[in-house]
Parts: C-alpha cells; structure tokens; sequence
C-alpha cells in the first residue's frame, strides 16, 4: 500500500510561479490554484497512491523560532495574490476529500516526517511531494520524495531514492541534516558554520559522515588550517543548525494511513468552486455535473415539437403572436435544421421533414420579430448564400460574453451554458431535458437553441449593468450583417500569376539551398535548428548564443546579431522568408481559391482583447507588405472586369487617438495644422527646428512615436532603431518631457485601471487588468502596457468597426453595386464598377473620416487601381 502527502505551501508555491496569471472574470486570482491541481492529476495519473493527504503551515511561531530568534527571521511573506488563493486550495481539498494537516506550533515538515514514520510503522509504502529539499533526509527504502521545481514556467518533477540520493550528493540522505548543519540554508536563515560554503561541506560531510565525527577531533582532520579555524569557533552554530534542521517525527496528531484513502469528491461542492473558479477543464476532468437543485433552477424548455407540413401552421401562429421577447434561433452549418424557442417551445423545422422549408425560412427571418442567436454572422452568410433577408436580431450570445470578457479562449456555446447557467449541454436527449425520441443532431440542437433563450435575459443584464448594450445593438450585430457580405462578396485572385510568382520563389529557394550548402562545406537541413546550430557555432565558429536544451537557438534575433559575420546568414535569412512565401502564401492562397475565382476569408470578431478584427482560412490581415517579394502578392488580388479596386486607408489614427485622448496641446496642433507628426516628435526630441530635421532623426522619432503607444521599453527600442540603450532611454525621455499630456495620460491610465480593475475604449469596450495586482514584475508590467495601449489600439478598433458599418450601410442606401471586400489593419478595400469609382472614393473617405469627432481630424487617404498593390 502507498500514501501520498503534498507539501501544500511548497507546491502551491511552484505551481504559482509555473503558470501564468489567471483570474476569474471578477478578478479572483487563481493560477496557483490551477497549478496545484494541474500537479495534483500529474501526480496521481504516475503513481496512482492508495492514500493521499496535504500538509499545510500555519503563521503560528514554532519550537524554532524559540531555539534561534532569527530562523525566517527576514523571509518574506506570500504574494498577497497568493495569499487569497491559500483559503480557496483548502477548500477545494475538503470538496476533493483530500485531508489535511495543521498543527500550530510545527512545520508542515514535522508534520510529513510524522506521517512518513508513521507509514513505515504500519509497513506502507510514502512518496513525499514537496519543492524543498528539506525532506531529503526522510528518503528511506520506504519513503521516497518527488521533488518539484519551476524551470522557465514549466513545472518539472524529480525522484529521490536513497540510490538517486546517493548519486547526486555522495552521502546517505539522513546526512543531508549535517550538511545544512556546516553550510547553513539561506532560505530558512539556518547560520550554520560561518565561512563555509557548499563545496567545502559537501567535502566533509562525504569524507567524514557527521558532525559528530567530524567534530570529535577536528585538529586531527586532514583539512586546510583555514577551514580547521572556522570548525573550531563555529561548533555551537554548527549544533544548533543541526537542531533547526531536523525534521521532527513526533508531532502530536491523529493520523493512520487508513484513514487517507482516496474517496471520491463531493460533486456539488466541487461543481460549485470550480464553476465559481472558473475551471471548465477540471469540471469535465472529474466528470462532475451540476447539482440536482442547479438543473431544476435552470432547466430547459421540455416541450419540443418537430415541424412537418401538417403543423406548419402552429410555428406561423407562434412567430406572428411574438412581439417584443425576442425567439432564439440556433442553425446547424448548412441551414438544413433550424430550431426557434418561442415561449417555452422549442420548434424544429429541418429540410428533410418540414415541407416549403424555404418558404417557412424566408418567413422566419424576414419577419418583423426580434431575433437572439449564437454566432449571427455565419447564419446571416448562410441566409445570404440562400438569398433570404434577415433582420431584427438583438442578441448575439457569443459576442454578448466576448465584450463581457474579451480575454476568454472560448466562446462556444456549451462553454456559455456552463458559465452562466451551470448547464452542460448534451449531445443526445437526457432526462432533464425531456427530448424526444430523434437522432442526436435534433437533440443537440434543440438543446443549444434553448440554452440560448435562457442565455439571452441574464446575458442582456450583464451587459446593461457594464454599459456595454450599445456596443452590441449599434456596433456588433450591424457588423455582423456587413462581414457576412464581406465573406460571400470575397476577393478575386489571379491565379495564374499567383502560380507563376511561386515558380519563381521554388528557384530562387533552389539557388539558396546550393549558395547556403556551398558556404557550410556541406549538405544539410537548413529548417533543422539542431543541425543548423551545428555548421554555424561548431563548423564556422560564428559567436554563439547560449544553448539550450535542445542545442543552439537559431531564430530571427539571434541571426539579426550575426549579421555581417558571415554570408550565410543573409542567404539563411532569405531563404527562411522565401519558403514561408511560398508555402504560406504562394502556395496556401491557390489551395483556397473558391470555384467563383475568390478567396472567402472568414472574419472573426471574438478573437482579440482589444476588438480589432482577425481572419481565417486565409489570414488575408497578414499579407506582407513592406519587402518587395511580400507586396508583390498585393498584385494578386484584382478587381473582375470593368471593376477596380478602391482602398481607404487611415493615416496614423492610433497616434492621432493617443493626441485626443491624452490632450497633449503639441500633438493635437501638429495634427490640426496637418504637420508631419513624426517630423514634429523629430524636432520636439532632439531640439531642433523642424527645417533641420533629418531623415534619419525622423526615422527614429516615428519609431518612438508608435513605441510609445504600444508602451515599448528602452531595450527594445534600442534594438529598433540600432542605437544603445541609453540613447533610446533618453530619447522616450525628451519625447515624454516634450509631451507632457502624454506623460500625464501613462500615468493617470495605469493609476485608474489598478483603481477600476479595467480600461475602456471611448466607446466603453472593456478589458479587464487583474495583472496589476500580480506581485510579479513581468507580469505587472504587461498589465501597465495593456493599460498604456489598449484604449488607444481598442478605439481605433471601434472606429474602424463604425466605418464599416457607415460604408456597408451607404452603398445599399445609394444603389451602388460596389461591394465592400476586405478590412486590413487600418485600411479598406472595395470592389466597385468602374464609372463608380469617383463615387465610392468619396463615400469611403466620408464614412471613414466621419466615423469619429475628436479633437484632432481623423484623415483617410484613397487610391484606385486594378490590383490591391496599384490601390494602394
């Protein structure tokens, strides 16, 4: 039999600094939660104890404190965000069924040598978790420690046998207690003998065992007259360590192995934390399902009926008698099964059953009801393909919970149902739910279309309690509606100069490989690093960087830092940008060319923090641009016959936005006189009149003028730019001083959201910052940074989103077949006839320059041509 026991403190500790910062959506700290219990199920899955148990300390002073006043006399406590997390792990243990131990007046230490003396008694087997090596000296044939460190944010573990002991130290691990007894431990502020380090201990406790040996005859030992003086004034120290080192094994508690068993949780409680933690994860991982109270509190609709022609008419009177509630509606992919809760019944109409199934979609959607769903831009592009109108909808579940928390990874409907209504959604019928005798897709369906319906009212509330409604009603869902045209509009590709310009990069990628295998005297695999770090710091002997595990790290920064040693490294660099070209974009571009000759991007809105749009299946927002080769795919994408492209792109609004909202008057007037901004910082930086600017001091002005923005430190800036780290200090340094409402902006920011808890755009997009309140600096600091930027990049964001929303809407007021195509960073693009272009140039820039009133113009520059590259 084995009984496991967790040094509690210890590894809540590792697994706090192992994982990155987590909260819950109201800012409870939990990632040493989440660590501890990440270890635990490593822990269990290994070795599969028998018994398990934790230990814990308490601030009580114990019977070492009393021996040596200043044993942890200056230790630190606990980070505060660590500290709210101890109640809640000792909570989650009790709803684990995992007991645990604490004694006031011993360490957790005692309280695990107790236990593991305790076990060997009752002839069980003990593995000892812990991240201090204090219980080394417990290891015995039948007591083993499993070690826990953090190594660069993973958490590693290593056994400790007395054979493994044995190897690393050269002594049986009972000794260990004599080694702190000479060299001290300056964690726990254990003196030992002052003067002697580890080695020199090391050496004595390996050659002469104890201190009492040693101590015996200390003239007689073979050992530097340095080291014997040391001995010799240091005994009582030395004595005393041995004492403070020593775990006790008589603490005074109950406990026998046997009552450690494992025991299953107590699923309510452990349902309940976890969804007040906000670990979905650990809910499925332990198969625990909401209480039976919580699935009578937020039970679905029970009555359903499937659609067939004889019933149609009860789905019509249903729809008709619906006026202000909003009906949810929940699509499968293809719109071949729609299922409509309205009033408690969930309605089924599929193509397969429901007769004049078009005719009933085209009713549904074009009637003037309101309408909640869950991802609406993919219905309304299926309703597109189908030519059905649709309008009416308030409620989008997926981007109601993406604006109330733009940092979680998902936002998928089951995830919702967890979250807010402690439901789990299943994939076929189940007792809760009363569903009817059908397959599993109609079930599923079902399920989903009323957890939607119970998701929209409590979703509403959230929504109107964070001032955050209209972002949805009047930025969100009209999007939804203008991406949808987007997508089905896409983007006509020339696909035969798409073919040809990859031919060309498959030679010049053939021309490198021979160039970068004649420079390293050898054929080898130039995208293995392991192979690559080899021929450049072995063969060649180019400065190496530091190794790592795997070998040498070749990446981007390290070959930018050999630049000029060797002509290996541009054809390296070269030939690492050509083959993602090829493969990326030459290549991955043909194999998504539509039937019609276009590319479909899919636009996703839920995906960044700060609201800014991405898209899949191509990424079409990650077209290279500034090398010759990369702007050359711009020339791919072309306009149809008799069409051109039009591309409106806005000039430095994240700077223009930062003048506004940080009301710099020396910002604000450089952009009301339509100066060049960076020319201005130029001068504002290095002191000089704005005539005498040069290119190279403008260069380096426009660097810090978008560094600061995105809250750039000096070092990084520095390599930016190629000059020290002090130049660029001092650089931020007379841009901040010269921009005084700036400084006050980063500083007044940051203060508000410790203050708030979050920061807002000026349309109320919210992003929470539970990272200010970590105690550790790099985390703390990506926090300020967020504080800094997020604002500034999230409005820009929402200005872009209302252009949109202005251009979309425009075109169809005003007849006009242009067809916006695609939205990129800062820019649009739209495909129109050709005698439409003067129109459509106007409209865009109307649209885009009106989209916002600030304080400074917003400015968007238009241009036309066949191709995106020509428009732009």
């Amino acid at each position: 039999m084995k009984l496991m026991v967790l040094d509690g403190n210890s590894v809540v500790n590792r697994a706090y600094y192992g994982v990155r910062q987590l909260t819950t959506r109201d800012g409870q700290p939990t990632n040493g939660v989440f660590g501890f219990l990440q270890i635990l199920h490593k822990l269990l899955t290994d070795d599969a104890p028998d018994a398990l148990c934790v230990t814990f300390d308490l601030r009580a002073p114990t019977f070492r404190h009393e021996l040596y006043e200043g044993y942890k006399a200056s230790r630190t406590g606990m980070p505060d965000d660590l500290a709210a997390q101890m109640p809640v792990l000792r909570e989650v243990l009790d709803a684990l069924n995992i007991p645990r131990f604490e004694l006031a007046g011993w360490e957790a230490d005692d309280l695990i040598g107790a236990i593991a003396a305790r076990c060997e008694a009752a002839g069980w087997d003990c593995v000892i978790v812990t991240g201090d090596k204090d219980s080394f000296q417990l290891v015995t044939d039948h007591v083993r420690v499993r070690h826990v460190k953090s190594r660069m944010g993973q958490t590693e573990t290593r056994d400790y046998t007395p054979a493994t002991f044995f190897d690393e130290y050269g002594f049986t691990p009972e000794k260990i207690v004599d080694l702190k007894a000479l060299m001290g431990d300056s964690s726990d502020e254990i003196p030992g003998v002052k003067g002697i380090g580890e080695k020199t201990a090391m050496d004595l406790v390996q050659r002469y065992g104890t201190i009492d040996a040693i101590f015996a005859d200390v003239p007689a030992l073979d050992i530097k007259d340095g080291v014997r003086k040391k001995l010799l004034e240091g005994e009582e120290s030395a004595r005393m360590s041995y004492t403070l080192a020593t775990i006790r094994r008589d603490a005074p508690f109950d406990f026998t192995p046997e009552a450690c068993a494992r025991r299953a949780p107590d699923n309510d409680k452990l349902y309940g934390l976890f969804r007040r933690l906000e670990f979905n994860k650990f809910i499925e991982r332990y198969n625990l399902h909401e209480p039976q109270a919580e699935r009578e509190e937020h039970a679905l609709p029970e009555t359903v009926t499937v659609m067939v022609a004889a019933d149609a008419s009860a789905f019509r009177a249903a729809i008709q008698a619906t006026e202000l509630y909003p009906i949810a509606v929940r699509a499968d992919a293809t719109l071949d099964k729609i299922a409509v809760a309205v009033g408690g019944t969930a309605y089924v109409l599929s193509r397969d059953t429901t007769a004049n199934y078009d005719a009933l979609l085209c009713e549904l959607f074009a009637a003037p009801v309101l309408k909640a769903g869950h991802d609406v831009k993919d219905v309304l592009r299926g309703l597109g393909e189908l030519g059905v109108e649709s309008g009416g909808w308030v409620q989008d579940t997926a981007l109601a919970a993406y604006l109330l928390s733009p940092t979680d990874k998902t936002y998928d409907l089951a995830t919702l149902a967890r979250v807010y209504l402690n439901i789990t959604l299943a994939a076929a019928p189940d007792a809760q739910l009363s569903l009817f005798d059908e397959t599993d897709d109609t079930a599923t369906i079902t399920a989903e279309v009323a957890a939607i319906a119970a998701l929209n009212p409590l979703l509403s509330q959230k929504l109107g309690d964070a001032n955050l409604a209209e972002l949805l009603t009047d930025m969100e869902l009209p999007l939804c509606a203008t991406l949808a045209d987007m997508e089905r509009a896409g983007v006509l590709v020339d696909r035969a100069a798409l073919t040809t310009f990859g031919n060309m990069l498959s030679l010049r990628i053939t021309e490198l490989e021979e160039a970068v295998t004649a420079s390293a005297g050898r054929p080898f695999k130039i995208n293995s690093p392991k192979q690559l770090g080899e021929v450049l710091f072995d063969e060649l002997h180019l400065p190496a960087p530091k190794r790592t595990k795997t070998g040498y790290s070749t990446n981007i920064d390290v070959l930018d830092r050999l630049e000029g040693y060797h002509p290996i490294i541009g054809q390296i660099k070269e030939y690492r940008e050509l083959t993602k070209l090829k493969s990326t974009y030459a290549d991955g571009l043909l194999k998504v060319i539509a039937p019609d000759g276009r590319i479909h991007t899919s636009f996703q809105m839920t995906v960044t923090a700060t609201g800014r749009l991405s898209s899949t299946e191509p990424n079409l927002q990650n077209i290279p641009v500034r090398r010759e080769l990369g702007a050359e795919l711009r020339r791919m994408f072309i306009a149809a016959p008799g069409n051109t492209l039009v591309d409106a792109d806005y000039s430095q609004i994240e700077l223009r936005l930062l003048a506004h909202i940080a009301d710099d008057e020396i910002m604000r007037r450089a952009f009301i006189d339509g100066e060049d901004i960076h020319a201005v910082t130029a001068s504002q930086v290095f002191g000089v009149p704005l005539e005498l600017v040069t290119p190279l001091m403008r260069s380096r002005a426009k660097a810090v003028n978008f560094g600061i923005v995105y809250g750039i430190s000096a070092f990084s800036l520095s390599n930016d730019i190629g000059v020290t780290v002090a130049e660029a200090k001092q650089y931020m340094e007379n841009y901040l001083e010269k921009y005084s409402g700036v400084r006050a902006y980063m500083s007044d920011i940051v203060e508000r959201a410790k203050r708030d808890g979050y920061v807002a755009t000026l349309f109320g997009r919210r992003r929470s910052l539970p990272e200010l309140r970590s105690s550790d600096h790099n985390v703390r600091s990506f926090g300020e940074r967020v504080a800094l930027n997020m604002p500034v990049q999230g409005t820009a964001a929402d200005i872009m989103k209302i252009a949109m929303n202005g251009v979309h809407a425009r075109i169809a007021r005003e007849n006009l077949s242009a067809r916006l195509l695609l939205q990129v960073h800062d820019e649009l693009i739209v495909e129109c006839p050709d005698e439409e272009t003067d129109a459509v140039s106007r409209l865009l820039q109307e649209e885009m320059e009106n989209a916002a009133h600030l304080s400074v113009p917003l400015t968007a520059e238009t241009h036309a041509g066949r191709s995106w590259a020509d428009a732009k």
